[in-house]
């Protein structure tokens, strides 16, 4: 009895170990088929761009104000009633054209009774002058008599110039920005009349921080825009530098003359400018949106020929618009991703769409992709992305 119980115990355990083989095995045939049913996953729609090389523009943002070239009151030089205008706001107006005139009748009264004075003083000295030759007038009586004639001369030349006075007249071309009287006012010496601009060329005045110092000279070539004229860029040229930072900002002022001509532009008009500091002929630029940045770190998205990515880091360089210059990591002829980079990672098989993103904008010249320090101003981190100061 004891001999087969002991015999079905052992055939009991055989089978159940039996059964424990096959579930195992029936196991990894049931994971092995269901990872061969899983399917690959698809490609990653991308646009790519290739890299190549181009002349980048080096510039220097900063902002100012339209300014006259130069200004004047014009003010009248002699007390008098206005009997005409000749001039109004806006009018354009030539250096010694008259804007204005002065009732001039009484000094002209004066000068007419100097001038007869004059000439009586003068036939005066040439009798003297023949009495002393006789020596019948002692040399002091001459002499009062010549320095009656110099006074008479004076006076009349005064006088002459004060009635040249009353025809207020423009010291310079320009145009009036302002008109201050009006016919039939009394004017003193010194009262204002007009303010008389310059406005051809116009001063552009404003400020550059201090750490470009030695980056700006001029002669360098300025582009501004006004939104007055969209779309419209104003050339000049860069003039004047101070020699000394303010304290309060740390920028240095600087001054650029801009041509105007037909004068549409106005003085006081805010604008937007850059200075180009140099070119480089031979920068490799990517659109701004291949770049990912992380923790300091810039990276780009390389496409190989068979649709693989593989992340790069690269040093970004300054940028402006939608270009950026990529100083290290990236040589001419390499692809780079220009969209979906959110679901790339290292290895990734993409496909390529048709739509891929354009090259880098060029300069307005059509073969530059301008770079800019803004003075406002963008400056790179310590993983080399730019964000505004």
């Amino acid at each position: 009895m004891r001999t087969s119980a002991s015999l079905r115990i052992g055939i009991a355990a055989c089978a159940i170990a039996v059964a424990g083989c096959g579930a195992g095995r029936g196991g990894r045939a049931e994971e092995a088929a269901a990872a061969k049913a899983s399917p690959t996953p698809a490609p990653v729609a991308v646009t790519a761009t290739v890299v190549d090389r181009r002349r980048v523009e080096r510039t220097i943002d900063f902002v100012g104000t339209l300014n006259a070239n130069a200004e004047a009151s014009v003010a009248s030089e002699v007390d008098g009633r206005l009997t005409a205008i000749q001039a109004d706001l806006g009018d354009q107006v030539a250096r010694g054209q008259t804007l204005a005139t002065i009732d001039s009748s009484e000094l002209s009264a004066r000068l007419r009774e100097a001038e007869a004075s004059l000439v009586r003083r003068t036939n005066d000295a040439k009798r003297a002058e023949q009495l002393r030759g006789r020596g019948v007038m002692s040399q002091q009586e001459y002499d009062a008599i010549a320095s009656d004639l110099g006074v008479s001369r004076a006076r009349r030349d005064l006088l002459a110039i004060q009635v040249s006075n009353t025809r207020i007249k423009a010291p310079f071309d320009g145009r009036i920005a302002k008109r201050k009287a009006e016919v039939g006012d009394y004017v003193r010496t010194g009262t204002p009349i007009f303010v008389l601009v310059a406005d051809d060329p116009l001063r552009l005045r404003g400020e550059v921080p201090e750490r470009f110092a030695s980056e700006i000279a001029t002669g360098q070539e300025v582009r501004a825009t006004v939104e007055a004229l969209p779309g419209e860029t104003l050339l000049g040229k860069l003039t004047r530098i101070s020699p000394a930072s303010n304290t309060t900002s740390r920028a240095l002022a600087v001054e650029a003359l801009v041509p105007n001509p037909g004068g549409r532009l106005k003085t006081g008009f805010f604008a937007k400018a850059d200075i180009l500091t140099r070119s480089d002929a031979e920068a490799i630029v990517v659109p701004i949106e291949a770049l990912v940045s992380f923790a300091g770190v810039t990276r780009v998205f390389l496409v190989d020929a068979d649709g693989t990515v593989h992340g790069r880091e690269v040093t970004p360089g300054l940028r402006r618009g939608t270009g950026v210059e990529i100083v290290r990591g990236l040589e001419p002829g390499d692809r780079v991703a220009t969209s979906g980079l959110g679901r790339l990672a290292e290895g990734t098989r993409v496909v390529v769409r048709a739509d891929a993103a354009p090259d880098p904008p060029a300069a307005p010249d059509g073969d530059a992709a301008p770079a800019t320090a803004p003075a406002a101003a963008n400056r790179r981190t310590d993983g080399g992305e730019e964000r505004p100061s």
